[in-house]
């Protein structure tokens, strides 16, 4: 399985292009990586983060250089009842999917001390 992300104004410009257009540019660029045989895959499934009503626009949380450094603590305490989880809550792979996930850990053992 390959992953690959399309961000910033290429992610913007691409958006409206047809489907088949941006597998081919995919493909395309998979096939510069590792060879011509990475066109000839199973199958194409894409995730237009701009259009999820949740996150709006990207895969994780961007905030401005200092800011995870100077806040990022403050993310992760629990609010009375409400116990944050997300890979920007993440101390480790923030960003990624191992870091959500780490983070979900996280905030289910916070909650099973509680209870």
């Amino acid at each position: 399985m390959l992953v690959s992300f399309i961000e910033g104004d290429d992610a913007r410009r691409l958006s409206s292009r047809p489907l088949a257009e941006r597998r081919a540019g995919v493909f395309g660029s998979f096939a510069r990586y590792f060879g011509p045989k990475a066109k000839n895959a199973i199958d194409y499934v894409e995730l237009d983060w701009m259009r999820e009503p949740w996150s709006r626009g990207c895969y994780v949380g961007i905030m401005p250089p200092g800011v995870m450094l100077n806040y990022g603590a403050q993310l992760r305490p629990p609010i009375g009842r409400v116990h944050w989880a997300g890979t920007e809550t993440a101390t480790q792979a923030a960003g990624y999917m191992d870091g959500a996930v780490r983070s979900g850990e996280h905030a289910a053992h916070e909650v099973l001390a509680r209870l």
